[in-house]
């Protein structure tokens, strides 16, 4: 099991590499002129020309793609907002606890709501109960979260004032912005927890356990549920990634310094820096959780474990039986 921990850490460095190659390109043949968002469009050309060669500017691409990994995968140098001068590390640290909680708030209602609202639908497949599960999770899915995010700051805090406007200064500033940011994961988990309980409601080991009159809520939790786990995590997994690009608008519809906000003012500003940067420490936050998704497939599985395990035996004897090892 170590191995493929190691191995699927090492996996992770081409991941980021690929991704800070491609949002360099990106960035390099967008329109724009970082010397002029610096200086401002009433600096002189040699004022900008000398900007340009402090910078690395007037070098070709490859050149400019080679110093620009070097500094942030061997120096860790994410460099200087365009705009503000402030180091893009600094504002990341700062915004990245808020972006964190957004995101780890949501998933964690997603799978407190999600998987019993899943788990009643399959229970009661195709009476009422399932068909208004399934009417949740749909409107779940349809509704955008920035009009549905906008119509909950009228009611809640323009009309009602029981919620504030803007900003998480305090606990209920967090309320809209984290159901709002749950309500898609809800309805894709909800649905993805009764297609996988239906798989399993109607195997011989279910049907065994209600022969011996075992509750059907002893039944759900003890013997359905866990076999039902491996594509729910893979589900949990994939909810994250949506809830950390669900930020860039539910923190920009509230006010909410993080790094979706920041992101957004990058864009807009054309900050390249601070894009570029603020792509690849997502990038990295991505897969790192889907690691924790891998891994906990081991934990769940004992299949799943049992094959690492295995693989990790046969590797080992070829090594002793003085055959190609694994390194």
């Amino acid at each position: 099991m170590s191995r493929y921990v190691i191995k699927r850490i090492l996996l992770i460095i081409p991941v980021v590499l690929l991704v800070a190659v491609v949002i360099f390109t990106i960035m390099y043949f967008c329109p724009g002129d970082p010397a002029v968002l610096i200086l401002g469009s009433g600096a002189s050309a040699e004022d900008l020309n000398i900007l340009r060669e402090s910078m690395g500017l007037n070098d070709p691409f490859l050149v400019q793609l080679g110093n620009y990994l070097i500094d942030v995968f061997i120096h860790f140098d994410l460099g200087n907002s365009y705009t503000t001068g402030i180091p893009v590390v600094t504002e990341l640290l700062e915004r990245f606890s808020k972006t964190l909680v957004l995101a780890l708030s949501a998933i964690i209602i997603e799978v407190v709501v999600g998987i019993p609202l899943g788990m009643m639908a399959a229970r009661h497949r195709g009476k009422w109960l399932d068909r208004l599960c399934m009417v949740i999770a749909l409107v779940g899915i349809s509704v955008p979260a920035f009009w549905l995010g906008l119509q909950l700051l009228l009611v809640f805090s323009l009309n009602l004032g029981w919620l504030p406007a803007y900003g998480v200064s305090s606990w209920q500033g967090w309320i809209l912005p984290i159901f709002v940011n749950s309500l898609r994961g809800i309805a894709t988990m909800a649905r993805q927890a009764r297609s996988s309980m239906l798989e399993v409601i109607h195997s011989d080991y279910v049907v065994t356990a209600r022969a011996k009159g075992l509750t059907e809520r002893k039944i759900m939790m003890s013997y359905a549920l866990p076999n039902a786990l491996i594509p729910l995590i893979q589900t949990m997994g994939s909810s994250f990634g949506q809830a950390l690009g669900g930020t860039v608008i539910i923190e920009n519809v509230f006010s909410i310094a993080g790094i979706g906000q920041y992101i957004v003012k990058g864009i807009v500003n054309r900050d390249y820096a601070v894009i570029r940067s603020t792509v690849i420490v997502l990038s990295i936050a991505f897969s790192l959780v889907m690691l924790l998704v891998d891994l906990a497939f081991g934990f769940v599985d004992p299949r799943i474990k049992a094959q690492y395990a295995g693989s990790g035996k046969r590797l080992r004897a070829r090594g002793k039986g003085g055959r190609k090892a694994y390194v």
